[in-house]
């Protein structure tokens, strides 16, 4: 999921309430002790959309690899496993059998594919017997390193991810609450109706 939980209007509707109070500072002497808390919380709402646009952008590249990554290791795969097949006789000869999950590999998680990878690599290391040219033990090797990194670094970028949007929801519960002082404030003074220049900015 990539929505935001803090969106660029959330972000707009804090810096017009900022310009709104400033309107007020002359009038209103509490005005100044509003907006002294509003400007940090209104900096950590744009540093925290900026953040989070970052880290999904990275999150995106990183899911895109992963995906390369998986597509090369499970072509690779399928073309070992088809050139033993031929060579054993079927796919129920016990070699083949022991490198089978049960047609399971179709459809495998990343984390299942390195596995796969890794148990035909590790049966073409012990079996000599196998006419498997040395370049599919050297492609077998990258193709492993490969994925192992891609699956490592969308992790990662998943964990930073889900941190940038945790980071949204606090500047924007901090923006909710300024923007909640500011109405009973602004309310306490003037009743319930705020001058125009406020338009819709406490709509719930």
């Amino acid at each position: 999921m990539t929505t935001l939980p803090v969106p660029v209007d959330a972000i707009a509707a804090s810096q017009r309430l900022m310009s709104a109070l400033e309107q007020l500072r002359d009038e209103l002497p509490f005005v100044d002790d509003i907006l002294a808390a509003h400007r940090p919380t209104h900096s950590e709402l744009e540093a925290a959309h900026t953040r989070s646009q970052h880290t999904i952008a990275a999150w995106r590249t990183a899911l895109a690899q992963r995906w390369n990554a998986e597509v090369a290791g499970r072509r690779l795969y399928k073309r070992i496993v088809r050139e033993l097949i031929a060579y054993y006789g079927s796919e129920s000869a016990p070699e083949i059998q022991l490198l089978s999950r049960g047609g399971a590999e179709a459809d495998s998680m990343p984390n299942e594919l390195l596995a796969d990878l890794r148990r035909l690599q590790a049966a073409l290391a012990i079996n000599s017997a196998a006419p498997v040219r040395a370049e599919h033990q050297a492609e077998l090797d990258q193709s492993c390193v490969a994925l192992g990194r891609a699956i490592e670094a969308a992790n990662r970028c998943e964990t930073q991810r889900r941190s940038a949007v945790l980071d949204q929801r606090m500047a924007g519960e901090a923006y909710r609450r300024i923007r909640t002082e500011a109405r009973r404030k602004l309310r306490a003074h003037y009743g319930e109706h705020l001058p125009d220049l406020f338009g819709d900015l406490f709509a719930e």
